[in-house]
């Protein structure tokens, strides 16, 4: 088996994550965990979909990455 490593700066979202959340992120034009990083951890949890589960996904995902989110 071999395993899928991203390209810097293009890691995909998470597989899982609830359809109204992945629409809010597409509707910002948001598609990889860099951009979601740049949105920031406050706009994200602002956003429709965006709920406890969804947010722990993302953190999961971004955590095996070496990303942070941002607070602000």
């Amino acid at each position: 088996m071999t395993s899928k490593i991203a390209q810097p700066g293009h890691t995909p979202l998470p597989v899982g994550i609830a359809a109204p959340a992945r629409r809010a992120l597409a509707h910002e034009g948001v598609e990889t965990l860099e951009q979601v990083v740049a949105l920031g951890g406050r706009r994200l949890s602002g956003m429709h979909g965006m709920g406890p589960r969804t947010l722990a996904q993302i953190q999961d995902a971004m955590d095996e990455h070496g990303l942070k989110l941002p607070t602000g």
